[in-house]
């Protein structure tokens, strides 16, 4: 498929650019957007939404506008450019400006809120994840816009603030705007490549049941020297239950019942695992650990996306100041979570954990189970048109084709746009495995921004064309 002229005018807008794209993400990575100090910090989101809907005007888009969420929920920002015609296809680009928490603080090179610039890359809470994947889609538009004219697509924007928080307000918004929000196709752009060299397209993601277990035994701590032996501790017994959740050999999950709906991959997706570049050396390589571990009998990169999941990631209660205090709590928590592959549930997944763990734990303490957040695995189409047109575009800017995985993380979000607005979704991203996402000095390489910029210029053509029933070849 040949580059048309009017992409190539929107390509020498971008390059030519470049600095006025850059300087907008360091405006937008300035505010401190973390959404689990939402509301206390309702001042940042609401001047970051209204930053980005007049932003979103200027670069071209006819309309913009913040749109509240139920409950007090961080305000999403909504805008539209529908000048392609009725005969043209619809695309909606998702993203979302809220970041994660930068403790420990004192890790941070620079100040997580102000973006510094080398010749590699810029440094900022927020510059991969995801502000500036995301901005990276809405320069690209940009660049058509006053590159050539026009789109040859017609540009739905949903930018939300509460992602990194599982997008507790994002449902009912979707139902409440699906008028607003129709489309054929939705673009995503919060993923990473392999490397410089191997950019990525996910073709489904594993879901998610995150839960808080307590367990309480007396009614006060206790002396381990007068009742050591006369009651139960509660993190004894914690550490009992947790451990009998996963066989100590195989790393499988001993709940009955518990992989019954989980899907076998088809044989396309077997072919596209195989091609995935990532062996044991490489898993070595990016976690540091002395050795791998998880389920026995499949391969790391099948462990790591296809397989279900648990973790877990605190345990609370007691001491655990310096030295040594010889108490029997009172209560002992547990965080964990179970990530799931298609067609678990995690509704089903937590209601299997508590009667599983009712049923081990003695009748000498009390259990209570909290639901943290939910999440359901999702499977794309890989031969939509929005997946397809992909391929094209990333050959033309990076020189090779995507390679097609099923990630190992969780975005709620997938799930919900399948099931309210359009299952059509392309779920890609410009990062990197050192951006540093969610650690101190988070960071997004400079040539990554400006290739994305313009792998999406080149997909906004190449979908338009397929949409009409063009072919690639």
């Amino acid at each position: 498929m040949p580059t048309s002229p009017d992409c190539l005018k929107a390509v020498e807008y971008s390059r030519a650019n470049r600095q006025t794209a850059l300087d907008g993400l360091v405006d937008l990575l300035r505010y401190a957007t973390i959404s689990s100090q939402y509301p206390a910090n309702q001042a940042e989101f609401e001047k970051c939404s209204e930053w980005l809907a007049t932003r979103l005007v200027k670069m071209g888009f006819t309309q913009a506008q913040v749109l509240p969420t139920r409950e007090g929920g961080a305000p999403a920002v909504y805008a539209e450019w529908k000048g392609a015609g009725e005969a043209a296809p619809t695309l909606l680009v998702y993203g979302h400006y809220d970041v994660m928490p930068v403790d420990p603080l004192e890790e941070w090179r620079r100040p997580p809120f102000e973006p510094q610039i080398d010749d590699r890359a810029i440094y900022a809470r927020g510059a991969s994840d995801d502000k500036g994947q995301v901005f990276a889609i809405l320069c690209a538009a940009e660049a058509w816009l006053k590159g050539s004219g026009s789109l040859p697509v017609n540009l739905k924007v949903l930018i939300e603030g509460e992602e990194e928080m599982l997008s507790p307000h994002l449902e009912a918004l979707l139902v409440e705007k699906r008028d607003l929000l129709r489309c054929d196709g939705i673009v995503i752009a919060d993923i990473g490549g392999l490397g410089p060299e191997v950019p990525l397209v996910e073709y489904g993601n594993r879901g998610n049941c995150p839960m808080e277990i307590s367990v309480s035994g007396p009614s006060k701590d206790l002396h381990s020297g007068t009742y050591g032996g006369a009651v139960d501790n509660p993190f004894n017994v914690l550490a009992r239950l947790l451990a009998a959740l996963q066989d100590g050999e195989t790393r499988k999950i001993t709940i009955a019942g518990f992989y019954d709906k989980v899907k076998e991959m088809t044989t396309q997706q077997r072919q596209y695992l195989a091609a995935m570049p990532v062996t044991d050396e490489v898993g070595l390589y990016l976690t540091g650990a002395p050795a791998l571990g998880g389920e026995q009998g499949y391969p790391l990169k099948e462990r790591v996306s296809s397989r279900p999941d648990f973790e877990i990631h605190g345990i609370t209660g007691g001491y655990t100041g310096p030295g040594i205090k010889t108490v029997i709590p009172a209560m002992a928590t547990a965080k964990i979570s179970f990530r799931l592959v298609p067609d678990q549930d995690p509704d089903e997944v937590f209601q299997m954990v508590k009667d599983y763990l009712a049923q081990l734990a003695p009748p000498t303490v009390r259990l209570s189970f909290t639901l943290l957040g939910k999440s359901y695995p999702a499977t794309m189409d890989l031969n939509d048109p929005v997946v397809v047109a992909s391929d094209e575009a990333y050959r033309r800017v990076w020189g090779v084709s995507p390679v097609f995985i099923r990630g190992g993380g969780s975005e709620p979000v997938v799930y919900m746009f399948q099931q309210h607005t359009n299952p059509a979704i392309l779920m890609t991203g410009f990062g990197l495995p050192d951006d540093r996402e969610h650690s101190p000095n988070e960071n997004f390489e400079l040539r990554q921004f400006y290739n994305g910029i313009e792998m999406m210029i080149n997909y906004f053509a190449v979908y338009a064309a397929l949409a009409k029933g063009a072919s690639l070849f």
